[in-house]
């Protein structure tokens, strides 16, 4: 009697494991099928492009970076740019700024009826990030905060009232742990004084970035009105080379959805602002073969990262290689240009009038 209770028992337990594990792959193919669907519709929608745009890194390819700024916005009509302030360039000598050059950019941009993402601070887009200038020793902490809340006044005051510029980027994936640039360590305490002093200047939306696939998220968008995400897909590793993310674009939807629900109610949506659009290399990639760099991101990578990104539903996205599209079109492979020309036109006019009621 009491082995054949237990061997109900046994049973029972046997069914409701079936039925949990029928449950589960039920589920499963529900959500699988749901995203399937997402994906499809985010990807007939029409998300505003834009591509992030460094002078320095064009004159690093050997180019003149006035030049191929304004190729950017005729040949391929580029309406949407994420241009930095950058502190070496801006503050050339303690308390003297020179706005020349960024004053150039932003009246081109305008020329050309286009919107600037305008990012400050002392971490900023592209390699080593974090660019003190040369009478500043940044190592010393106290100071540099000092002098770094001074320069970031300076720079909100000048284009608060500037049109072209419709928000402005809070340093760049300031509190992402792992060593990318030669920066100081992140300081999570400094960043919200950072953003309550551009908050007092200004009432245009203020973004913070993160990592889309290596930060929690979780304080950028509790401290921004919108969230940046970059978005990689090939990237490179000492021990391995060339390695692939396998993150699908639900994991961005889910990632956000979340932590705008429970804890940054207030973030009213997520911006691609660095879509991989060029090749990943441990180091500048004029020391790169050319057969290298189009071998490690061909053609067919592009396609696919912009048709990703666009699946993810995010309300903008900024594609990040701009600059190389050129160089490697002076090198005799136009193609990249080319696609680029070919996702920015016709859908400019809509796009603009999306982004000028989506902030």
């Amino acid at each position: 009697m009491k082995k054949h209770h237990q061997s109900k028992i046994n049973q029972g337990h046997r069914h409701l494991q079936i039925f949990v594990l029928v449950v589960f792959i039920l589920l499963s193919l529900i959500f699988i099928q749901a995203n399937r669907v997402i994906d499809q519709e985010n990807i007939s929608q029409t998300i505003p492009l834009g591509v992030s745009f460094s002078p320095r890194y064009a004159q690093d390819l050997g180019q003149d970076p006035q030049v191929v700024y304004r190729q950017i916005l005729k040949d391929l009509d580029v309406k949407n740019l994420r241009l930095s302030a950058s502190w070496d360039e801006i503050e050339p000598k303690p308390g003297k700024f020179n706005f020349d050059n960024l004053d150039y950019y932003l009246s081109q941009a305008e020329a050309a009826q286009a919107q600037v993402l305008l990012a400050v601070g002392f971490k900023l887009p592209r390699w080593p990030e974090c660019r003190s200038p040369y009478w500043l020793d940044y190592k010393n902490t106290q100071l540099r905060q000092e002098r770094q809340l001074l320069m970031v006044k300076e720079v909100v005051k000048r284009y608060n009232q500037n049109p072209t510029v419709f928000a402005f980027q809070v340093e760049n994936e300031p509190l992402l742990s792992f060593d990318f640039g030669i920066c100081p360590t992140a300081d999570e305490k400094f960043l919200q004084q950072e953003v309550a002093l551009i908050r007092s200047l200004t009432k245009k939306p203020l973004i913070l970035t993160d990592s889309g696939e290596l930060g929690w998220w979780t304080k950028p968008m509790q401290l921004s009105d919108y969230m940046g995400t970059t978005l990689y897909r090939i990237v490179h590793n000492n021990y391995l080379g060339l390695v692939p993310y396998y993150f699908q674009p639900w994991y961005y939807r889910l990632k956000f959805g979340l932590i705008s629900t429970l804890l940054a109610p207030q973030n009213k949506g997520t911006i691609v602002v660095e879509l991989q659009g060029e090749p990943w290399a441990n180091t500048a990639l004029t020391e790169v073969s050319l057969n290298q760099q189009l071998q490690s991101f061909p053609l067919s990578q592009f396609k696919t990262n912009v048709n990703f990104a666009k699946k993810v539903g995010a309300k903008q996205i900024y594609l990040w290689g701009a600059e190389w599209w050129y160089y490697i079109k002076s090198q005799g492979h136009p193609e990249y240009w080319e696609y680029a020309k070919g996702i920015f036109k016709g859908i400019n006019f809509f796009a603009y009038l999306y982004l000028s009621t989506a902030f």
